[in-house]
């Protein structure tokens, strides 16, 4: 049996929220090239706020980097540790619990 986080939890609760995490690259990507590939590959359509906003959440919960803080407009993220291992929690929860 998973142990299910809280951060698995919260991230499961937002369905935009859950996309955008799952979806982010290994390298590391800006919000705009992250926007443009999940509204193309997913057939969604996200602004460039809420990706902003997501990420800046995703941040807080210590999942991902701002790699350069100070600028203000051309961010630079990177998924971490701890957000790799929410990552792979979440794909095995979401693969025992797809015949539910």
């Amino acid at each position: 049996m998973i142990k299910i986080d809280q951060e698995i939890i919260w991230l499961i609760r937002g369905s935009q929220r859950k996309m955008v995490f799952l979806n982010l690259p290994k390298e590391p990507f800006m919000p705009n090239r992250l926007r443009k590939e999940l509204n193309g590959k997913l057939s969604i359509s996200l602004s460039l706020r809420e990706v902003s906003r997501h990420l800046r959440d995703l941040e807080k919960k210590k999942l991902i980097r701002c790699l350069n803080s100070d600028d203000p407009y051309n961010k630079l993220y990177i998924l971490i540790e701890k957000g790799i291992k929410i990552r792979k929690k979440i794909e095995m929860f979401e693969k025992t619990n797809k015949g539910s």
